[in-house]
């Protein structure tokens, strides 16, 4: 796309009294070539945890309404369909969705604390809506006689695009749209009100076009920070890159080279010939020459007797080895030869554009023409139609009914064509649909009888077919939809998928705004989320559902990882340079030295078994054991009988054995320091972003959670595949607990922890 996009946000360091968000969103290739990129400045002048709410909604809804729109799958394939109107339809399901959600949430916001901008840019065009005092500013080049070279506009003025605002009682965001598009080479700026008034225009179109988006944001965060430390910065930079103007290629003509007089002569002659044949005209001679030669080249065997090459002395007495027809040598002149006449077409046509005169006669010459090919034409209708006149009556009803029958013979045979085509479109649909039916209920059957095999191979055939059907019109897709709502189905049954719809049991931003829990542990009843930048601990009680804030009082705390428990419940993290322990009694942190002289930031996992405490080191390749001593953990031995390459290490659970996972979904098993023989059976989709594994400690699972694709996979201890747990409503997965006994399973995902039901036990 024909442009760049940077922002700015900058925050007081005292505290904030306004919830800020900039969100440019990031869709792929495709989708941005068909719809731009949409963009969002919004700051809500509260700190209540109900302003975070409004931004992550209205961010999600945007998002959503805009690029899921249904005129936006039309545009696909109507290119009619302009990209205001669905930004404009967006909007207004942003605002029907807002007025439902803070009815739910039963959240009141008053809309004079609302300063919110939202977007988009496509091409050369920009669409935005803007409530309260956000600024929209635009710079772009001066005419060539001013005495400056950018000017700077304040859009928002000159529309009175910033509405007015609405009652609180009844929030509607936007009503009106401001589309336009951005000159190139020029500049848009989005920013909040504070902008303008701490910098200066001057200052502003000086960064702006001197330096790339991105380093203008950097450079008016550099000089933001340095005027004013208590109010809040935000902005967007969109840059129109188009219109670049390119370098002239000169093209040089080549220069020819003589060497006999007899060759100076020629030369002269064609020379003379060029400067006397008129501008403009095609030397038919040297085009025709030029064909001649090039036929002669590629057909062997094909040569004149007047350009036979004569025999020399040599040539008779010595046995000569013919050259091939299609050699090497004669690729590479048929090539240059090639690219010179090139060349001398690309000069000809240029000279034709740059020559005025030339110009002007082409020009005349097709006017010229066109107008012959007009008297032309109608000399003939005018002779068609005297020729018919001066027939006879009774020819005339002769050649007037053989042209009624041309006509209807011709229609009926058009329309007898139609009809065949369309038909043998529909048998091929038919076709089609039936043979996807009959390898769907196939498929059903082969279920029936676990035989997953024949499944898999049924369901890439039936993939297939599926592209191959046609979706032309309503009945067609409909039609579609249902075949492929089914094979889904079939799919999310051979890979053993469990759509769960997860139960919300607390929101961490309710206790702190700007909470960011790292990890859940489950101990008696309670689970436990970190969260080190506080220096807190969130508690759920899962009996009473109530959720509690442990403020630790502890500055020293800069992590709080790989949560463990020992047999008294007690809950053991990794600081930066430290183990912690957390008394779940007391709800105290005490802090334990551990006498180890590696960098403890390479731990990629630490975790507590029998009294004794592992610690996976990635940098040295090595799993070390410790013994807790007082408040030490002492005694680093190496626990591996061999260095292991332990790069793509993430996490590591005991139940007597060491599991080891990386990244890539593989599981190494360990016993007495020794690798075992141990691999996980095959998973759709592959494992692509593994980031913890958890071995039941009585039972016989092992679960692994996968982030990017939204799930938790559940294997047994040989390895084999036994089900997977996904959820729309992962979104952001950052850990997970187990509860057998209970046949519960707990999820993390962002600030909010989820309940879920065990189906795996039960089947």
């Amino acid at each position: 796309m024909n442009y760049k996009i940077a922002q700015f946000i900058i925050t007081p360091a005292q505290r904030a009294q306004s919830a800020l968000e900039i969100y440019v969103s990031q869709p792929d290739a495709n989708k941005e070539s068909l719809a731009g990129k949409l963009f969002a400045l919004i700051e809500v002048e509260s700190t209540k945890a109900a302003s975070l709410k409004i931004i992550n909604f209205l961010i999600n809804s945007l998002n959503y309404n805009y690029y899921q729109n249904e005129k936006m799958i039309l545009r696909e394939r109507v290119s009619t369909v302009k990209i205001e109107h669905i930004f404009e339809s967006a909007l207004a399901k942003t605002n029907k969705k807002l007025a439902e959600f803070l009815q739910t949430e039963k959240i009141k916001i008053n809309s004079d604390s609302l300063n919110i901008t939202i977007g988009v840019v496509y091409n050369d065009c920009l669409h935005f809506a803007n409530l309260g005092k956000n600024k929209a500013l635009l710079i772009y080049r001066g005419k060539p006689g001013d005495s400056v070279k950018y000017k700077l506009a304040d859009i928002t003025e000159q529309t009175g695009s910033s509405e007015s605002k609405k009652p609180s009682s009844a929030v509607k965001l936007f009503s009106n749209i401001v589309s336009g598009s951005l000159p190139r080479g020029g500049y848009f700026i989005f920013a909040n009100e504070t902008f303008g008034e701490y910098l200066s225009t001057k200052q502003i179109i000086s960064i702006t076009t001197t330096l790339p988006p991105a380093g203008a944001a950097e450079q008016i965060k550099n000089t933001l920070s340095k005027i004013n430390a208590y109010v809040p910065f935000l902005g967007i930079i969109i840059k129109n890159t188009a219109g670049l103007e390119m370098e002239e290629i000169k093209v040089k003509e080549p220069v020819a080279s003589t060497k006999a007089s007899i060759e100076n002569l020629i030369v002269t002659e064609e020379e003379t010939e060029k400067l006397l044949t008129p501008s403009g005209l095609i030397n038919a001679k040297k085009w025709s020459a030029s064909l001649g030669s090039l036929i002669n080249r590629l057909i062997p065997g094909r040569t004149t007797k007047a350009n036979r090459p004569a025999f020399s002395i040599k040539d008779k007495i010595f046995i000569k080895r013919k050259t091939d027809w299609l050699s090497f040598e004669k690729i590479i002149n048929f090539l240059k030869k090639t690219f010179s006449y090139l060349v001398g077409l690309s000069v000809y046509i240029f000279k034709i554009a740059t020559n005025k005169r030339a110009l002007t006669n082409l020009f005349n010459n097709f006017i010229l023409k066109t107008k012959d090919f007009g008297i032309t034409l109608k000399t003939s209708g005018f002779r068609a139609f005297f020729w018919y006149k001066n027939l006879s009556k009774i020819n005339k009803a002769f050649f007037s009914i053989f042209l009624i029958c041309l006509l209807i013979f011709s229609a009926n045979l058009g329309w007898q064509n139609l009809k065949n085509k369309a038909t043998e479109k529909q048998a091929v649909i038919t076709n089609l649909t039936a043979a996807i039916e009959q390898k769907q209920n196939q498929i059903d059957a082969n279920l029936l009888y676990n035989n997953e095999a024949s499944v898999g191979k049924l369901l890439l055939e039936v993939s297939e077919l599926l592209r191959q059907l046609p979706r032309n019109n309503q009945n067609q897709k409909d039609q579609y939809q249902e075949l492929a709502a089914k094979y889904q189905v079939q799919i999310e049954k051979i890979s053993h998928v469990v759509r769960v719809n997860p139960i919300e049991l607390a929101n961490f931003i309710n206790l702190n705004p700007s909470a960011k829990p790292a990890n859940i542990i489950l101990t008696k009843g309670k689970i436990y989320a970190a969260d080190a930048a506080p220096s807190a601990i969130y508690s759920i009680d899962l009996g009473s559902k109530s959720t509690t804030l442990i403020n630790l009082n502890n500055q020293s705390l800069n992590r709080l990882d790989f949560p463990n428990i020992d047999k008294n419940n007690n809950v053991y993290y990794l600081n930066s340079n430290k183990a912690a322990l957390f008394d779940i009694k007391s709800e105290k942190l005490s802090n334990l030295d551990i006498n180890y002289n590696g960098d403890l930031s390479k731990i990629v996992a630490f975790q507590q078994y029998n009294n004794r405490f592992y610690l996976t080191d990635a940098a040295t390749g090595q799993i070390y054991r410790f013994t807790k001593t007082g408040n030490q953990l002492t005694g680093p031995t190496p626990w591996l009988n061999a260095k292991e390459d332990l790069t793509k290490a993430v996490s590591l659970d005991i139940d007597g054995e060491v599991y080891l996972l990386k990244n890539n979904g593989e599981v190494s098993k360990y016993a007495k320091g020794k690798k075992q023989d141990f691999v996980l059976s095959a998973v759709e989709p592959a494992l692509a972003s593994a980031s913890k594994i958890i071995v039941s400690p009585e039972g016989n699972y092992i679960y692994i959670l996968d982030p990017l694709n939204k799930r938790l996979a559940v294997f047994d201890k040989a390895g084999k595949f036994n089900s997977q747990y996904t959820s729309d409503r992962f979104d952001n997965l950052k850990d997970f607990q187990i509860d057998e006994k209970n046949k519960k399973i707990y999820f993390l995902n962002n600030t909010i922890v989820y309940s879920v039901d065990m189906v795996h036990l039960v089947q």
